[in-house]
């Protein structure tokens, strides 16, 4: 269920055995696996300590089988798809 991708990242629709319909942002692309753990780890950082009404909050993350950050799953899209 691929909802987006961007430069470094894909996202994907998923739903937790609760019922909560969830995105997972997975990184992709880097050039080595240490710029992709720290990119991983900035947008890990910065994201923990936002909270905010028009920002999607981060639930949780996951390192088994790649790099993945769980999103609460926004169903208006993304602001770049609203802009154009």
């Amino acid at each position: 269920n691929l909802v987006g991708q961007g430069g470094y990242a894909e996202v994907y629709r998923g739903v937790l055995k609760e019922g909560q319909v969830i995105a997972v942002k997975r990184l992709t692309r880097a050039a080595t696996d240490e710029q992709r753990e720290k990119e991983f780890l900035t947008e890990l950082g910065t994201i923990g300590h936002v909270c905010h009404p028009n920002i999607s909050c981060l639930i949780g993350c996951c390192i088994d089988n790649g790099l993945h950050l769980i999103f609460e799953f926004s169903a208006h899209g993304c602001v770049a798809s609203r802009l154009h």
